[in-house]
């Protein structure tokens, strides 16, 4: 029996359209939000080929969390240039840890962020955006 692995997240790679970003990152998480495949009965006998499941299309997301910057190419203002563009992204997860390292890689919809936020905090760009299809995962 393995014994458990408690890891905190110290460092990811992220990469939108070629364009690295983690260094304006402070969090990420990669959504699954494919729901449960449909189960259907036909007539039979009552064996196992009574019943059959059809899988839904995969549905993945990635919610992000930036310090904004608004420089010529910063994160926020690559945001909003790039709004509605289907890029390529590339996140690579515990890049420092050997034998955890994992790359996922595919194609999202870029969507412009919200501008503005209270008085007298650091603004923040938070924003989901749609995965096309499933994310391919690498181990590095």
């Amino acid at each position: 029996m393995t014994s458990p692995i408690s890891r905190k997240l110290k460092a990811a790679v992220l990469t939108l359209g070629g364009n690295a970003f983690q260094w304006q990152l402070k969090d990420y998480q990669v959504l699954n939000n494919t729901e449960d495949g449909e189960r259907f009965y036909v007539y039979g006998d009552g064996g196992p080929t009574t019943e059959f499941f059809e899988d839904a299309e995969p549905d993945y997301a990635l919610q992000l969390t930036f310090y904004s910057d608004w420089r010529l190419n910063g994160v926020s203002d690559y945001l909003w240039d790039n709004d509605q563009l289907t890029v390529a992204y590339q996140i690579d997860h515990h890049p420092e840890l050997a034998g955890e390292k994992i790359r996922l890689t595919g194609t999202l919809k870029i969507k412009a962020p919200n501008i503005g936020g209270e008085v007298r905090t650091t603004e923040m760009t938070e924003l989901t955006l749609p995965v096309i299809g499933k994310p391919t995962k690498t181990r590095l």
